[in-house]
């Protein structure tokens, strides 16, 4: 029984080491991205926020009112797993995870748009190569407000496709990106508006704020619950496209073999003296593991028989970043080989810091499960599109609109370029 609880005990150790390094992990690629550690990205508040916090500054995670703050940061409440959590990881935040988790949502209150809001006519239709030999039987018609930029009325047909022959083959144009209502109503939002509600409280207006403006400036009484619910659909959307983001930027020896395939696959044949480089400094890892098991396959083996190995992969790292900034000022700046080798030379301290320390590997894959809060994804892609000179609220509308297109479109593709 005590060897059981010991057992435990250490796992739970390591567990909590695994966490804090990951977190640190975390902490360097914030500021190596956006010069700072972005506001609220580990925060896990041990307290919930005293009686007399206001409700219309956040959005918690069902939908209904959250606690009051200066934005954009993002207050993350006891009980979630934070901005990067491990979603199969029996770990959980201190603090009472039930009161702010089960208490019963807010109910919005019904919105209803004015008759007299300006109109738009909008046509979706087929590609003619996906409706050859079909004829047209009809239409599909939507109708949502959409913000263009002033606030409008949309009006959306569908075209639809049947086959001549009878066969029963069917097409129609592709989904608009539509938001339902979320008091429950049948009004829809366009990609658009939602894109502008979630921009807006991004850059530090509250929902409260944005009620106001659109009651004075577009005759549009929207309820606050609405204008939440709407910025948390905006955020759980394109989550996926930051997790994307923060797993593709991981700085590793993998992701940087990759990188010069891609450049390879697009015809920067001097790619290959790289990936020689790199499959070499992979061959000296594998062989001192294979040494060790030799051995006997115990931890001091193992270090023993990579720092020899590593010795040598120091001086081939050595040549491989000295030969990324010889090449690098030859290169188109905007070819995948350019990007990859200024990849190289922006985190070469941290891929070489396996070289002086045997007890850490060459490359750690980033786990599958890593997860932004929806929250906060929003505002790590804001700050990506302005480190990349992008309109933000233009990308977020075009993001939707592929992420809401069957299939949606890759995460992967639709980062801020």
């Amino acid at each position: 029984m005590n060897s059981e609880k010991k057992g435990t005990e250490r796992t739970d150790t390591e567990y909590e080491q695994e966490i804090a390094a990951l977190k640190k992990r975390i902490e360097w690629l914030s500021c190596q991205r956006y010069g700072r550690v972005l506001p609220g990205l580990l925060a896990y508040p041990a307290e919930s926020s005293s009686d007399g916090a206001q409700d219309d500054e956040t959005v918690s995670s069902d939908g209904g009112p959250g606690i009051a703050r200066d934005a954009p940061q993002t207050a993350l409440k006891p009980g979630r797993s934070g901005v990067l959590r491990e979603s199969r990881a029996a770990y959980h935040v201190s603090g009472d995870a039930k009161s702010p988790e089960l208490s019963p949502p807010e109910e919005p209150a019904a919105f209803e748009p004015p008759s007299d809001l300006p109109e738009e006519a909008t046509t979706l239709e087929l590609p003619p190569r996906e409706r050859s030999g079909m004829t047209a039987v009809g239409f599909e018609d939507f109708e949502a407000i959409a913000a263009r930029p002033a606030v409008v009325r949309r009006r959306i047909r569908r075209a639809m496709y049947a086959a001549i022959d009878g066969s029963g083959l069917a097409a129609a144009a592709p989904l608009p990106a539509l938001f339902p209502d979320p008091s429950g109503g049948p009004q829809k939002f366009d990609a658009s508006f939602a894109a502008w509600i979630a921009s807006m409280r991004v850059a530090g207006r509250s929902f409260r704020s944005i009620a106001s403006d659109l009651k004075i400036e577009e005759g549009l009484d929207v309820p606050e619950p609405v204008l939440r619910g709407l910025f948390l659909s905006v955020a759980e959307t394109v989550a996926p496209v930051c997790s994307a983001l923060f797993l593709h930027t991981l700085p590793d020896w993998n992701s940087l073999r990759r990188m010069f395939e891609e450049a390879q696959s697009a015809g920067d044949w001097l790619a290959e003296e790289f990936l020689k480089k790199i499959h070499a400094l992979n061959m000296l890892e594998e062989n001192a593991r294979v040494r060790a098991d030799r051995l006997g396959g115990a931890p001091e083996d193992l270090y023993r028989e990579r720092r020899i190995a590593r010795a040598q992969s120091q001086r081939i790292a050595g040549d491989l970043f000295a030969r990324c900034r010889e090449l690098s000022p030859s290169l188109a700046p905007e070819t995948p080989l350019a990007e990859t080798l200024r990849y190289a030379v922006e985190h070469e301290s941290v891929l070489c810091e396996y070289l002086y320390d045997p007890r850490v590997e060459m490359a750690v894959a980033p786990p599958d499960d890593l997860r932004p809060d929806p929250m906060a994804a929003l505002e790590i892609l804001a700050a990506e599109c302005e480190k990349r000179g992008v309109f933000f609220r233009g990308w977020l509308e075009r993001a939707l609109v592929m992420l809401k297109q069957i299939p949606p479109a890759p995460p992967e593709t639709l980062f801020p370029r």
